[in-house]
């Protein structure tokens, strides 16, 4: 049972993190300064600590980041 919780609170907060950022729209990485769209497959390998959620293109271009050659956000 305990094993059981301890997954099920896993996979809470794994579906808690994903849904902030498909709701975001636009993730940056802090440290390469490139915003993605949210379903771009970088920001599944990018380190949550580096993630920047934007509101907005025009948000993320006025922050100093470049978009993404891959998904052109």
């Amino acid at each position: 049972m305990k094993k059981f919780l301890s997954a099920f609170v896993v996979g809470v907060m794994i579906f808690s993190v994903l849904s902030v950022v498909l709701a975001a729209g636009y993730v940056g990485n802090a440290n390469s300064k490139i915003f993605h769209y949210s379903d771009c497959s970088f920001v599944g390998k990018m380190n949550s600590a580096n993630k920047v959620i934007f509101s907005s293109r025009d948000e993320a271009v006025q922050s100093g980041y470049r978009p993404c050659k891959k998904c052109h956000p």
